[in-house]
């Protein structure tokens, strides 16, 4: 058995080889002819000086085909299948666009209405009795997402979640709420006694953002808190708006306002607002290219690797034994990925990118080994299916790139949970979680790294076992097409 799949490989190779060499001698006799067929045009100027020349064309044992118009009734047939092979050629690409360049589009369909999956968190520290600034928050924000009808807010209960401000910063971190609305403690009582006293250290040292901070995390997602943070903006103004009419009756109410004109003007311009504190800054703008467009950038390399190195292999193919054949693709593509990886890595390194947020000085290595396995999945995936589209129809090669990109580019790129259900598909995709695990290693954001790594090596693991698979059928189909030639060449003669 095995010696018979190694004479099917031989074939293949072989098959492979030849048919190059026939496109070759094809490309060039086609050539010639061209040039003959000019050369054979009746020229006065050459007959003058060349009375030789048509003795020369009579001796020539070529039999030039004789030159028609498009609409002639001698290209019918070869006109008629022309006509099927364009048709059935611009059929697949649109079946490919509808299909493929769909998901794309529907990656940003109804994003707006997807955003009523982020909730917010409220926690009120003042809530005592008498306080304004943190039910009157409360009250606001509720009617303002009622309005809006995008994001959520949710009030926790403090007796539940406790009060230790660092604790909150962790739940926005490690990624269990998209963001905390955190109301100081006795935020009321604060103002208050700045009021009363406008000319005292608390009334010129009062800042009123501190009543509220929103504590987020932008580098989960920088894309997704491109809608959140300007709807907390929104919420601000509202907020802010509402708060200062409640400030102004209260000092007209209780305290002396032309005092507190005259000392401290602050605490009725800006008596309380909402101040964002960003947790994991996404403040490396050139990491742009390596958490996103980069990633393009490496599912087109670790293709390249099987137009490149495809002839190579072939030099050696036919003189392998099937196993051997196969750990040899293995192994030529692990060493290839290792070095290419390395000099992928090379470009952030030298743009000056930070690996030092979450590994320290071993974050760079980190980051070549995870460059490393992804080149492994994605280009054992891009090789599996360019040697499946390349036996069936060789121009799908190219579609299958693109799919390869647009699968993983729409879910990678984007909030998941700001689109459609369909695409949760991603989680389980190589690019997404490359994605997130680069942004633990120049963010510090959560840390889901071992689920990551994880998903990559399945990847890696059935492109290994699909290899041998998509050889034979490789090998398989170039010999039916070898029987075909063969067959037609028999005909002619």
């Amino acid at each position: 058995m095995e010696e018979n799949r190694h004479v099917d490989l031989e074939s293949a190779n072989a098959t492979f080889i030849q048919s190059s060499e026939n496109e070759n001698f094809l490309q060039a006799t086609e050539i010639s002819n061209v040039v003959h067929s000019y050369d054979a045009q009746p020229d006065s100027d050459v007959e003058k000086t060349s009375p030789s020349s048509s003795e020369n064309i009579e001796k020539s044992s070529t039999v030039l085909p004789a030159k028609h118009g498009f609409f002639s009734s001698a290209l019918s047939s070869k006109r008629k299948l022309v006509v099927i092979k364009l048709t059935q050629s611009v059929l697949l690409m649109a079946v490919f666009i509808m299909g493929f360049l769909s998901i794309y589009w529907g990656s940003f369909y109804k994003r707006i209405e997807h955003l009523q999956r982020v909730h917010l968190w409220i926690v009120n520290l003042d809530n005592y009795s008498g306080s304004t600034i943190g039910p009157q928050f409360i009250s606001v924000a509720k009617e303002f997402v009622k309005n809006m009808n995008t994001i959520q807010v949710e009030v926790k209960d403090v007796s539940v979640f406790g009060k230790d401000y660092s604790r909150y910063v962790d739940y926005v971190t490690e990624e269990n709420t998209w963001g905390v609305f955190f109301i100081r403690e006795n935020a009321t009582g604060i103002l208050n006694e700045a009021l009363a006293n406008p000319s005292s250290t608390a009334a010129s040292t009062y800042n009123g953002s501190l009543a509220i901070q929103f504590l987020f995390a932008q580098a989960r997602d920088e894309v997704a808190y491109g809608y959140i943070n300007p709807w907390v903006f929104q919420l601000n103004d509202v907020f802010t708006s509402a708060y200062l009419q409640t400030t102004l009756k209260n000092a007209a109410a209780n305290y002396s306002i032309s005092n507190i004109l005259q000392s401290a003007p602050g605490l009725l311009s800006a008596p309380a607002k909402i101040a964002q504190v960003d947790l994991r800054p996404f403040d490396i703008p050139v990491a742009t290219a390596t958490t996103q467009v980069g990633l393009i950038y490496l599912i087109i390399v670790s293709f390249f690797q099987f137009n490149f190195f495809q002839p190579v292999h072939m030099i050696i193919a036919q003189d392998l034994k099937i196993h051997h054949h196969v750990l040899y693709r293995i192994a030529a593509s692990w060493i290839a990925y290792f070095f290419l990886s390395l000099f992928f890595s090379l470009i952030s390194l030298a743009f000056q990118i930070d690996f030092t947020a979450k590994y320290g000085n071993g974050g760079f290595v980190v980051y070549w080994m995870l460059n490393f396995i992804g080149m492994l999945a994605v280009g054992g995936t891009c090789e599996n299916m360019a040697l499946i589209a390349f036996a069936i129809y060789p121009p799908l090669v190219g579609l299958c790139l693109i799919c390869v990109v647009i699968t993983n580019v729409s879910v990678a790129f984007y909030s998941i949970p700001l689109q459609a259900k369909f695409y949760r598909y991603g989680y389980a995709f190589p690019i997404k979680n490359l994605s997130d695990a680069f942004k633990t290693v120049i963010f510090n954001t959560k840390n889901t790294m071992g689920r990551n790594v994880g998903v990559v090596i399945v990847w890696i693991v059935l492109d290994i076992i699909g290899l041998p698979i998509c050889l034979w059928f490789f090998g398989r189909q170039m010999r039916k097409k070898q029987a075909a030639a063969t067959i037609f060449a028999d005909k002619k003669r």
